[in-house]
């Protein structure tokens, strides 16, 4: 839930981005870190996001949005850990949570792993009196240039989602990460405004 830092008067979002492991949650944060801190007129170079550690716990970026209601508004991302191994860490990054992006690695085999980070999530959110109907989400298939990913409208098809909450990526060459980005930050604004 959006809150309002009265100190500076910003307003403040929280976004989470939920997959199964090596779906590219953290990727998808590195990359727009890279994307936002570029210099002007400089082509972004995203080769350095494949040689960058993992992480076992969470990811978090913070970053300046835009001016809404005439306050600054800032996003802050976060990425939910796939493991089971804390959580409470869970809990607290789902609590006051604005909005999700899916992340769906695009590849067969790991389909059935999603769907088991998404009943995990289902469980949590139940757990605490989250209406996931009230969360605006966006979904991204990420690695679509696998040699075996699987054709973007049969994903769109078995998961039977809206066309317009789908975004198809490559999170490690920056192809369709701010798309997704933009597309959530857009709905959850349209909210409040």
């Amino acid at each position: 839930m959006a809150f309002i830092n009265e100190a500076t008067g910003d307003i403040h979002f929280k976004i989470l981005y939920i997959g199964c492991q090596n779906s590219g949650k953290t990727t998808n944060l590195q990359s727009i870190f890279l994307e936002k801190n570029k210099k002007p007129k400089e082509k972004t170079n995203y080769s350095v996001l494949k040689d960058l550690p993992r992480n076992n716990f969470f990811d978090f970026l913070p970053l300046s949005y835009k001016t809404i209601a005439n306050r600054k508004s800032r996003m802050h991302l976060y990425t939910l850990p796939s493991n089971q191994l804390w959580p409470s860490v869970n809990i607290n990054l789902m609590l006051g949570v604005d909005g999700i992006i899916h992340i769906i690695y695009s590849r067969m085999r790991y389909l059935e792993k999603y769907n088991v980070q998404s009943h995990n999530l289902k469980n949590l959110m139940n757990s605490l009196q989250i209406d996931e109907n009230k969360i605006s989400t966006v979904y991204q298939f990420n690695h679509s240039d696998s040699y075996d990913a699987l054709p973007f409208l049969t994903l769109k098809e078995t998961f039977n989602l809206p066309e317009e909450d789908c975004i198809q990526a490559v999170a490690v060459e920056g192809i369709g990460v701010m798309e997704t980005f933009l597309k959530l930050a857009d709905k959850i604004v349209s909210k409040i405004v």
